[in-house]
């Protein structure tokens, strides 16, 4: 059973003794080793050396974390035994063996001694035995946090290559999770140049403005900007104008302190301050108030805040995204909105278009989004019938995505077979209604039924295949009837398909669409 060590070392605690280093004493006189063993009362071992040649194979062999010499005395014959202080053992001791200490006892204590090495602890020859008990417990507590120190450097160094990767991987994840792959579109949709333009925008440390009707996604728009930008792994936070009153917005906004107005019982931090570093999303920014509207351009301006009810101004660091539904310009004429404010957001406009200007991401967008209600629902559903899927990509959507979102939400309720039928239509998207609306179909889309079909359209044979072969098929034609139009003339076909000359090279390659022909401008 291994014995415990009590005393000083190691604040009191009980550590086994075979844990602890020995303690080698070199070159000290023999009744001096017998006060050095008193002095550690049993705690230690102590290995002895007469010269540093033995001291050396000592050092070597055994796990010593003390070193005691004892130097010899001007003009003693002891300087033979190589630990005079001008000698070469305290380099070497320093350069082969950093971590062990040294405890120098001498004739006139450190002043006498010279430059030492850090780990070097020096003494009087006459120094009270407490005092060489307490140097002896700080050396072997110092020798201690440095192996402990050693060891964890040793670790870094040998996991900080994994640990860099799993932190990459997850701040992959965390954007492929937020970024603009969440934004669902077809090739070749209107999205697609839109999405491009926001993710060169998001690099940019400036205020955006996300425009467009409700329901169409600009908040899934402002978290993607977020996600790709380099405040990504900083907070994100949405306050909808809208909802609060002007009070309450600055409050929500801004913070207040105790008793700044009637109900403020406790001291309030305000998103702003929150969103330190971060990003804040202000929807529906078009209902402030004048007011508010001046604070917030005293933010952008200057980074400054002023909680409601103190004197108190605060520097913060927030990228602000704004968004509504309204024209600003329009509001602007109107004197309802400042131009100062509106000239100081536009600086990166992104307008996202109505879902009936993208008509060829209504089915993609409806088979993700029933994916994702099965799943929050716990129902399994093979899809949607044909004559379904036609009728969704026909309605014109003035709803956008959420009015979409809340049709298949309606059909996955009252659903009873696999597949999701026309019958589960609310009866308005069932009608010839939709023919007058002014829907911008894509090509490829299947025929709508007419009104009170109730069996589905037969397919032929261009019909064939999964919904993404489809898509795929209408694209390549589109590609290839867009180059016969131009003469094969790649930059005119872009600009007309709204692509750019490296999308559009990309896609031609991948549907091996003109490989026999040159390149023209």
């Amino acid at each position: 059973m291994s014995t415990l060590v009590e005393g000083p070392l190691f604040d009191g605690r009980g550590v086994a003794a075979e844990s602890l280093p020995s303690v080698l004493v070199v070159g000290v006189a023999s009744e001096r080793i017998d006060s050095l063993e008193g002095v550690t009362q049993g705690r230690l071992e102590c290995l002895r050396a007469t010269h540093w040649e033995e001291a050396r194979a000592l050092l070597v062999s055994e796990w010593i974390g003390l070193v005691i010499v004892e130097l010899a005395p001007e003009g003693d014959a002891a300087r033979g035994t190589g630990l005079s202080p001008d000698g070469g053992w305290a380099r070497e001791l320093a350069h082969r063996w950093p971590e062990v200490q040294c405890l120098v006892i001498a004739d006139h204590g450190p002043t006498s001694v010279g430059d030492w090495p850090k780990a070097f602890h020096l003494l009087c020859r006459r120094s009270p035995v407490e005092v060489v008990a307490r140097t002896i417990d700080v050396a072997l507590r110092q020798y201690q946090l440095e192996r402990e120190c050693r060891r964890l450097r040793a670790e870094r160094a040998l996991y900080q290559p994994t640990v860099q990767a799993r932190l990459a991987a997850h701040r992959r994840r965390m954007r492929e999770a937020g970024g603009f792959e969440t934004i669902i579109r077809a090739p070749g949709s209107p999205l697609e140049p839109l999405c491009d333009m926001a993710a060169r925008i998001a690099g940019f440390d400036v205020p955006v403005l996300v425009t467009g009707e409700s329901g169409t996604g600009k908040e899934l728009m402002a978290r993607a900007i977020h996600a790709s930008s380099l405040r990504s792994e900083m907070p994100f936070y949405a306050l909808d104008c809208g909802a609060v009153t002007d009070e309450l917005l600055e409050s929500e906004l801004f913070g207040h302190c105790k008793g700044a107005f009637t109900g403020a019982s406790s001291s309030r931090v305000g998103l702003l301050e929150r969103a330190h570093e971060g990003t804040l999303l202000l929807d529906e920014i078009g209902d402030t108030s004048s007011a508010f509207q001046l604070r917030l351009l005293r933010f952008l301006q200057e980074g400054e805040v002023r909680p409601v009810g103190t004197n108190e101004v605060r520097q913060l660091d927030v990228r602000v995204i704004a968004a509504t539904n309204r024209d600003l310009m329009a509001e602007v004429a109107a004197g309802r909105f400042r131009e100062d404010l509106y000239h100081r957001l536009t600086v990166a406009p992104v307008q996202l278009p109505p879902l009936r200007e993208r008509a060829c991401d209504i089915a993609a967008l409806a088979e993700v989004l029933l994916a994702r209600i099965a799943s929050r629902h716990g129902v399994r559903v093979g899809g949607f019938t044909d004559a379904a899927m036609a009728c969704l990509c026909a309605y014109a959507w003035p709803g956008n995505v959420r009015e979409l979102e809340n049709q298949i939400t309606r059909m996955v309720m009252l659903a009873t077979g696999e597949k999701l039928g026309v019958e589960l239509l609310a009866p308005h998207l069932r009608t010839d209604e939709w023919r007058q609306q002014p829907v911008e179909r894509c090509q490829d889309l299947p025929e709508p039924p007419k009104a009170n079909t109730t069996a589905d359209p037969v397919e032929d044979d261009e019909d064939a295949g999964t919904l993404r072969e489809r898509v795929e098929r209408l694209e390549a034609s589109c590609l290839a009837r867009a180059l016969e139009r131009h003469g094969g003339n790649k930059s005119r076909t872009a600009s007309e398909l709204g692509l750019s000359r490296i999308g559009l090279r990309a896609k031609l390659q991948r549907y091996g669409i003109g490989e026999a022909a040159g390149d023209p401008e």
